[in-house]
C-alpha cells in the first residue's frame, strides 16, 4: 500500500503540472520555475493527502484531487475573463452568500460548467463509496503529508519575502492554490488596526447624502457608436455645480464593490489593509472607529444604511448596526414592481430616500447603495449594452432628483454621489484598460464650484467627506 500511495502522489503531481500554466490570471505571468514546481508539489501532496485520509483509497485521492485542481483552475481563468483578477481565499471564504444569491454569477457559468458540477456533485459520494477502504497505515501516510504540508507552508512567507499581497509577482512562483493558501494564512495573522479616538466634533450640516451607486460609469468607456447619444445631463449638471468631482480611483472592475465601499466608509487605504485588501468586509468590525458612521453619530448625527437587497451579502446585516448605523434599511417594505430578473430602480429609491430625509429630526447622515444597475444584463452583448445604459440613464434621473430636492430645502447638506465600479459586460470592447468611476460631491444650499476635476482614491473621499460634515469644537 505504500508503494500505490505514492505512486499515486507522483501521479498526481504530474499530471496537475499543466494546470499551472493555464491562464489563471492573465496571458502575461511571469514564472520561477523552480518556486512554482516546488510549492505546486507541496499544495498537491496535501489536496491528494486530504482525500486519501478521508477515503483511505489512493486512486480516489489522486482522481479527485486532480479533478478539483483543474477546476479550481479553469474556475480563476474565467474569474480573470470577467473580472481581471484571480481567485482570492476570501473568494472561498464568501461562498456561502454567493450560493444563497446565484443571480449574481450563474450568468458567468458555461453551459460545460454546469455539466461538470452536476457530475461532481453524482460521481464524488458514488467513488467515495466505491472506493473507501479501511487502511489505517495509509491514513497515518496521508495526515504525515499533510503535517509536513503545513510546515512547509509556513516557511514560504519567509523564504520568499512575502510580507504584502501582489498577486501578480505571486501567481508565477505559487500557483494560483499555492497563493490562495499563502495569502490566507497571512490574512489570519494580520494584526488589527489601532483604534482611533472619536475627536471632538459637532455635526456641521443638516443633511449628509452618500449614494454609492451601483455598476455607474459614463457611457464614453464603451467602444461602441451606439452610447455617442447616450447623455447624462445631471452628471453633467452636477460636475459644473460641485465642490469637488472627477475619477473615483477604485480598484475592482466589474465587481468587488465591498472594497471601494470600506474605502470610503472607513478611510483606510489598500496599502494599510494589507491581506485584508481582499475583501476588507471580512474584518471590518474591528475598525468601526475608523468608519464614517461611528464618528458621525459621535457627533450628533443620526445615522442611515439604505441597500435594497439582501444585508446578508458582506454580512452588512451584522457590520453596519456595530460601526455606528442607528438604522439598517434594506427597503423590503417599499412597494415597486421591477421587471422580471431587475433590482429595485434608482429613481424608486430616490424617493424612498427623500422620504427618510423628510422625516429627519436631527442632523442626518444616510448612505445608501443603489442595486439597478447590476448585472445580468440580458441578451447578446449589444443587447446587454442597451440595458445596461437604460438603467444607467436611471440613476442620472436619480442623481438629479435628489439635486432638485435638496436645491428646494432651507437646510445645509452634503450630496455624494459615485460608482462603486465599472460594470463588466462581455462581448463589448472598452476604450481603455482604466477602472476609474466618476464621483461629485456638491454643497447646498450654496454651491461652491470646483476650479478642476480632482481625482481621488475612495480613502481619500472619505477624509473629504469627514472635512465638510464635522465642526471641530
Amino acid at each position: 500500500m505504500v508503494f500505490e500511495f505514492f505512486l499515486g502522489l507522483l501521479v498526481a503531481f504530474i499530471l496537475t503540472i499543466p494546470a499551472l500554466f493555464l491562464p489563471v490570471a492573465g496571458d502575461r505571468q511571469h514564472y520561477q520555475i523552480k518556486n512554482l514546481l516546488s510549492v505546486h508539489s507541496i499544495t498537491i501532496s496535501a489536496l491528494y493527502s486530504v482525500f486519501v485520509s478521508l477515503s483511505g483509497s489512493p486512486l480516489f485521492g489522486g482522481a479527485l484531487g486532480i479533478f478539483l485542481f483543474y477546476i479550481f483552475s479553469v474556475v480563476s481563468c474565467i474569474k480573470y475573463r470577467i473580472l481581471k483578477e484571480p481567485v482570492y481565499f476570501s473568494d472561498i471564504v464568501s461562498l456561502g452568500v454567493l450560493l444563497k444569491n446565484p443571480s449574481f454569477f450563474v450568468f458567468s457559468v458555461p453551459p460545460v460548467g454546469w455539466v461538470v458540477l452536476v457530475g461532481l456533485i453524482l460521481c464524488v459520494p458514488l467513488s467515495l463509496w466505491y472506493c473507501f477502504t479501511n487502511s489505517l497505515n495509509v491514513r497515518l501516510y496521508a495526515v504525515g503529508i499533510i503535517l509536513t504540508a503545513c510546515f512547509f507552508y509556513k516557511k514560504i512567507p519567509v523564504y520568499l519575502d512575502i510580507s504584502e499581497p501582489d498577486w501578480r509577482r505571486d501567481v508565477g512562483r505559487l500557483g494560483i492554490l499555492g497563493m490562495l493558501a499563502v495569502y490566507w494564512a497571512l490574512w489570519k495573522k494580520q494584526p488589527a488596526p489601532s483604534p482611533v479616538s472619536v475627536s471632538k466634533a459637532k455635526a456641521g450640516l443638516d443633511i449628509v447624502l452618500v449614494i454609492q451607486c451601483e455598476s455607474y460609469a459614463t457611457p464614453s468607456i464603451f467602444c461602441d457608436a451606439s452610447v455617442d447619444k447616450i447623455r447624462l445631463p445631471f452628471l453633467e449638471k452636477a460636475k459644473a455645480l460641485a465642490y469637488s468631482q472627477g475619477e473615483l480611483l477604485v480598484s475592482g472592475f466589474g465587481a468587488y464593490t465591498m472594497r471601494t465601499e470600506y474605502g470610503v466608509m472607513f478611510g483606510r487605504t489598500e496599502a494599510e489593509l494589507g491581506f485584508c485588501q481582499y475583501d476588507p468586509f471580512l474584518t471590518a468590525q474591528r475598525d468601526k472607529t475608523y468608519a464614517l458612521s461611528y464618528q458621525m453619530k459621535a457627533a450628533g448625527y443620526q445615522t442611515v444604511f439604505m441597500h435594497p437587497h439582501s444585508l446578508e451579502f458582506y454580512g452588512r446585516n451584522q457590520l453596519m448596526p456595530v460601526i455606528g448605523f442607528d438604522a439598517v434599511d434594506d427597503c423590503s417594505t417599499v412597494q415597486h414592481t421591477p421587471l422580471p430578473g431587475e433590482y429595485m430602480s434608482d429613481t424608486v429609491l430616490a424617493e424612498v430616500v427623500i422620504n427618510r430625509l423628510e422625516g429627519a429630526t436631527a442632523p442626518l447622515f444616510l448612505y445608501a447603495v443603489t442595486m439597478e444597475n447590476h448585472a445580468p444584463w440580458p441578451g447578446n452583448p449589444q443587447e446587454a449594452l442597451q440595458h445596461y445604459l437604460r438603467h444607467l440613464q436611471s440613476s442620472d434621473a436619480m442623481l438629479g432628483r435628489l439635486m432638485a430636492w435638496l436645491e428646494e430645502q432651507d437646510k445645509s447638506a452634503l450630496l455624494v454621489f459615485f460608482g462603486d465600479h465599472r460594470p463588466s459586460i462581455q462581448g463589448i470592447a472598452y476604450q481603455d484598460r482604466e477602472r476609474s468611476t466618476p464621483y461629485v460631491a456638491l454643497s447646498f444650499p450654496e454651491c461652491k464650484k470646483a476650479t478642476s476635476s480632482c481625482a481621488l482614491t475612495p480613502a481619500e473621499l472619505h477624509h473629504l467627506i469627514r472635512s465638510l460634515s464635522l465642526e471641530v469644537v
